[in-house]
């Protein structure tokens, strides 16, 4: 796995989605194997934080400013720290639609559901509405806190498989950073 921060020329989310795409040019099957989510905004230049499967190559809409070579390991019982921009939503039963969750101690249960593996605290919680010309505006969730691992394979592959919905527009990227 690479862990990449990728310079990308786009004004909104799907436009992202495509820079993203275009640093993996010999990706065949076009099966998404990378992760990412937006760190900074500065100056109109978006840089975004990519975890993939396979090393990114430069192109006309994305610039690769750092990679490197990332094999997390988790141990169970070990506290880290934990970043995760994410979609929450879910499914009404009988009418099979999906909506986003607005109230955010509902939005702190739904991460806690999905990250089942770990005994989670989250300590900063911040809203966003992302655009896309694809799309309408989605509610993107900026979680941040520290976790203790409950279950360390459960945690690993929701790291590598991302959280949630909207992944190929930047929500789902699970960090973690060892505490102490």
């Amino acid at each position: 796995m690479y862990i990449s921060l990728v310079a990308l020329k786009a004004t909104d989310s799907y436009e992202q989605h495509q820079a993203i795409w275009s640093l993996f040019p010999d990706t065949h099957e076009r099966k998404r194997d990378h992760l990412f989510r937006i760190e900074s905004n500065n100056s109109g230049q978006l840089v975004a934080l990519l975890q993939s499967a396979t090393e990114p190559k430069s192109s006309v809409q994305a610039e690769v400013l750092q990679s490197k070579t990332y094999k997390p390991t988790l141990s169970v019982g070990e506290y880290y720290k934990f970043k995760l921009v994410a979609n929450p939503t879910k499914r009404l039963s009988k009418e099979r639609n999906v909506i986003e969750i607005k109230e955010e101690a509902d939005q702190i249960q739904w991460l806690q559901r999905k990250l089942a593996g770990a005994n989670v605290t989250v300590t900063a919680i911040e809203s966003a509405l992302v655009s896309s010309k694809k799309s309408y505006k989605s509610r993107f969730i900026n979680f941040e806190g520290i976790l203790q691992i409950t279950d360390a394979e459960q945690m690993y592959r929701a790291m590598v498989m991302g959280v949630g919905r909207k992944k190929h527009a930047g929500a789902g990227l699970l960090s973690l950073a060892k505490t102490g």
